[in-house]
């Protein structure tokens, strides 16, 4: 049994995501402590927090799992992503309005949900543990809105487009070039899936065709940068819009930085040669 080592290019990576997850967090806590809305603003300084924390979250989970930085896992997470941006700049535009519809139609489609599990709950035996899931739920909905004033809005919670909304906020380029292709991953569409889960078939007896395909990329840092970057850009668009200012390293930066470190430590480490082999003949 072979005794295989740690190559030590896991502990370079390891480094790198932790130092990233901890700038983030002190990003966000700072922008935090910094922002004093008004109390009449409750509700929008609640959701562009959420939002902002989501945010946060999202770039976390996909800093700390390289195994999905990859054309299968990664986009999808990235595509929750681009959807944050999109609803907190169009937000912006209108706070305490758009603020609220979001608010509402989220508690609405809880209600719904809810309800959906209630009636399945009453056609089969009880289940204590369901039924306790299902009280929690409320109580946590009835604490914003009493449940029989919650309507339910089987819309769009914006009652648009995804599209005319970042027209209205004025990031379309961001719609078109991030917010569309990562729909494709998301939405396992033919053109995602037919260029990463599709091959031509080998078989020369076959007529041309394309068969099932599982690529093995292995790690690609793109997609970790890119996730940096998006996160970026929303500290950047809550600090525009709310005129907030913090002094804290930016998580993105310090990543560039060390990318640039890695790829410099990369380029001095020497190539490994193989072991001669002997000549049979």
């Amino acid at each position: 049994m072979t005794d295989e080592k740690r190559d030590p290019i896991f502990d370079d990576v390891e480094k790198i995501v932790a130092e990233f997850i901890r700038n983030t967090q002190e990003e966000l806590t700072a922008r935090w402590n910094a922002w004093k809305p008004e109390v009449a603003e409750r509700e929008y300084h609640e959701v562009v927090a959420a939002l902002l924390a989501r945010q946060v979250a999202l770039a976390i989970q996909i800093a700390r799992n390289p195994l999905i930085w990859n054309s299968d896992g990664a986009p999808v997470l990235l595509r929750a992503m681009a959807d944050v941006f999109i609803n907190l700049a169009w937000i912006f535009g209108d706070p305490a309005e758009r603020a609220r519809k979001f608010v509402l139609h989220g508690l609405g489609q809880l209600k719904l949900q809810l309800e959906h599990r209630k009636a399945a709950l009453a056609k089969g035996p009880a289940d204590p543990r369901e039924e306790e899931l299902i009280k929690l739920a409320e109580e946590w909905l009835q604490s914003q809105r009493l449940l029989h004033l919650t309507n339910v809005n089987l819309g769009s919670w914006a009652e648009t487009t995804t599209r005319k909304m970042a027209e209205e906020a004025g990031c379309l380029d961001f719609y078109n070039h991030v917010y569309i292709p990562l729909s494709g991953a998301a939405h396992s569409m033919w053109q995602h899936v037919g260029r990463y889960n599709m091959r031509e078939c080998r078989n020369p007896l076959h007529r041309p065709h394309r068969a099932p395909f599982i690529a093995d990329e292995g790690i690609v840092p793109f997609f970790f940068h890119a996730a940096a970057k998006h996160l970026r850009e929303t500290f950047a668009l809550f600090d525009e819009k709310t005129g907030v200012k913090v002094d804290v390293p930016s998580a993105y930066d310090v990543l560039e930085k060390r990318f640039e470190e890695f790829d410099d430590k990369m380029d001095d480490e020497p190539e490994s040669v193989p072991p001669r082999q002997e000549n049979d003949e």
